[in-house]
């Protein structure tokens, strides 16, 4: 048999049926075509926030407005001082009215914390008292005996002065809050000088009578 016969009488039946060869469409499902994709969840934002950080954050704002008003407080307050320890540098401690300068200085300080009427009557024994409850312990007992030559012609030493620098420094440089003297001390102070010059002055005056009273006896 010839070979081309054979390819022929093979190849026809395929050609002459195309549609065999292929394979048929399945018909779509309807219950799929309801189906939809999946729809996944929003993911979670930092935004609005959870109860727990607006407390958080209140009270960081609440501690950051305390601590500003503090710094504010506490900067007018030491404000006097810092500006008394400018005008201390300033002195002249060579000068004759040094000691006086330094007293008035003190006392100018102490009057922009307590009223006028608290410290300006302060003198002598009970206003270095006051002083030395704002001094150091290893610092006190000494300023009153300084402050008090100030009614003495002689003006201090180069080293009295320094001294005197020293503690008013102290004095300036000291945290606690300034109080108004006890009014007890203040007049037992006042009392007792009073009384000493009264007592003075009354010996004073008996004397000339005493000395008088021989010769008009005589």
């Amino acid at each position: 048999m010839d070979p081309a016969t054979v390819n022929s009488e093979i190849v026809t039946p395929v050609i002459a049926n195309p549609q065999a060869a292929v394979p048929m469409a399945t018909a779509p499902n309807p219950a799929l075509a309801d189906l939809q994709d999946i729809i996944h969840p929003d993911p979670i934002g930092a935004w609005p926030w959870a109860i727990g950080y607006w407390l958080v954050l209140g009270l960081v704002i609440a501690l950051i407005t305390l601590l500003v008003i503090w710094l504010r407080k506490r900067a007018r307050d030491f404000a006097p001082k810092k500006a008394a320890k400018q005008l201390l540098n300033q002195l002249d401690r060579q000068a004759p009215s040094y000691v006086s300068d330094v007293n008035s200085l003190l006392k100018r300080t102490a009057m922009s914390y307590l009223s006028r009427e608290a410290i300006a009557s302060l003198d002598g024994e009970a206003w270095a008292t006051w002083l030395d409850s704002y001094l150091p312990a290893p610092k006190r007992q000494r300023i009153g005996a300084l402050l008090a030559k100030r009614h003495q012609p002689t003006p201090l030493t180069l080293a009295e002065a320094n001294e005197l620098h020293e503690l008013a420094k102290a004095w300036l440089a000291s945290k606690a809050t300034l109080s108004a003297p006890e009014q007890n001390l203040v007049q037992a102070k006042g009392y007792v000088q009073a009384s000493g010059d009264a007592q003075a002055k009354s010996q004073a005056s008996i004397e000339p009578a005493d000395t008088k009273q021989p010769e008009a006896q005589c």
